[in-house]
């Protein structure tokens, strides 16, 4: 697991924040199924675990930046 915030050591594409800004990126303006998003964050970020994913999706729907409906993400 990723830690939440950058530090002195950790880089900020290692950290949950960074995650979720790539996911986000990522979104964009676009409507995409979890599936389709983690297809295309795997190609952006290749050496994050998929628990990273997840937890990072978990924080940008808790803070109300992203809406799922129907099985499709899109950013709010």
């Amino acid at each position: 697991m990723s830690e939440l915030f950058p530090d002195k050591f950790t880089p900020i594409a290692k950290t949950l924040v960074g995650e979720a800004a790539t996911i986000l990126g990522l979104i964009g303006t676009r409507s995409l199924s979890v599936g389709q998003l983690f297809v295309e964050y795997r190609e952006a970020a290749p050496s994050s675990p998929y628990d990273s994913f997840a937890a990072a999706l978990t924080l940008l729907y808790g803070a109300g930046a992203i809406n799922h409906h129907d099985g499709i993400l899109r950013a709010d």
